[in-house]
């Protein structure tokens, strides 16, 4: 047997201590560099919401910010505004789709831009990402259609031109991805782009796959925490905002997403910087079956959610915070709302599909 090469375990570990010794130091040999990150002007960040970018003092930085909610409620149409936003503003986002796939995005975005335009009286037509992806049937005609794609062109040029250059939507693929495989991949990017800021978004974080060479990930929460570790790692230490969303269980169901919904992981709650929790109002914060199928109808019929984004906890600022927001689901668009929800615009003419 060759133990020529062989490490000693022990000279390993005497090592690892070594220089983990060596890198205590008082905080006198950080006066300089503390004093370069306050007098620098760090690149704002906006998410696209003014009234989230005041909560988070300006926009995103290098945190990572964990979003819970239950399932269907618009989550991944938020997160892809944000990133797209971003993207619009020039800087880069990497966003790892781990749900929907890049075709189901980029529709979205189309019909969201199509909104816009008709809500400002730019356009006649809206389309919806299922217009723009699939058949249509007419009862009249009992014939399937498809909407054709000179009609929303337009739409499809505007979508390519604001996000085509900054926007990456990075598939699941059949293997999915591993946390670490996240991290290293967004290590590579930026060490081709060491100067250029990015923000990372994960949709989301129950997908995220368990490592098979851990034994320990096979348990769901172990694995969460490993996630969670993680990406507060990249984090902190590559210096990148990471945006995940995370579902809550059906225990949580109908009732206001606090803190108490992120249990599920040990780690979780303590990890992240930031934590919100997405309600839409009426609904997730209602244990109400007959008020629950009544605010579904009236949804339904005025073509719009009341959604509340509520700020959890925050290490370096204010915490329960609250953003209200007008969720049109049709077209996957946003707007930003007053706390009593006194300001909508609803176009007349708009025809809305669910």
């Amino acid at each position: 047997m060759n133990t020529k090469n062989k490490v000693n375990p022990s000279e390993d570990y005497q090592t690892i201590i070594r220089n983990r010794y060596m890198a205590i130091h008082s905080v006198s040999d950080y006066a300089k560099s503390f004093e370069q990150n306050c007098t620098q002007d760090p690149v704002r960040i906006s998410t696209g919401y003014e009234s989230l970018d005041i909560a988070l003092n300006g926009g995103v930085t290098n945190e990572l910010y964990i979003i819970a909610a239950e399932t269907s409620t618009g989550k991944s149409a938020l997160t892809m505004s944000m990133a797209q936003h971003i993207a619009a503003c020039g800087t880069y986002v990497l966003y790892f789709a781990l749900e929907m796939s890049q075709d189901e995005f980029i529709a979205r975005g189309i019909s969201s831009l199509s909104y816009q335009a008709f809500c400002s009286g730019q356009s006649t037509c809206c389309y919806t990402s299922a217009d723009i992806l699939y058949h249509s049937y007419d009862p009249a005609t009992q014939q399937f259609s498809k909407v054709p794609f000179n009609e929303y062109k337009p739409f499809y040029d505007q979508y390519f031109q604001l996000y085509g250059e900054h926007l990456y939507i990075i598939e699941s693929g059949m293997d999915g991805w591993i946390a670490r495989d996240i991290a290293n991949a967004v290590v590579l990017w930026k060490r081709d782009h060491p100067d250029t800021p990015v923000v990372v978004f994960i949709d989301y974080l129950q997908n995220i796959k368990a490592d098979p060479s851990d034994r320990s990930q096979q348990d769901r929460k172990t694995k969460t925490d490993v996630c969670v570790n993680t990406l507060k790692t990249l984090s902190s230490q590559v210096g990148v905002p990471v945006i995940t969303i995370s579902s809550v269980s059906r225990s949580n169901y109908h009732g206001k997403i606090g803190t108490s919904c992120f249990k599920e992981s040990g780690d979780t709650e303590y990890t992240a910087g930031i934590l919100l929790g997405w309600n839409w109002l009426g609904i997730t914060d209602s244990s109400y079956e007959d008020d629950i199928i009544e605010e579904k109808r009236q949804c339904a019929e005025r073509g719009y959610r009341r959604m509340e984004l509520d700020i959890l906890k925050y290490r370096n600022a204010q915490r329960d915070q609250s953003v209200y927001l007008y969720y049109y689901p049709a077209y996957n668009y946003f707007v930003e709302a007053n706390k009593d929800f006194s300001d909508v615009f609803v176009p007349q003419q708009s025809v809305h599909k669910f």
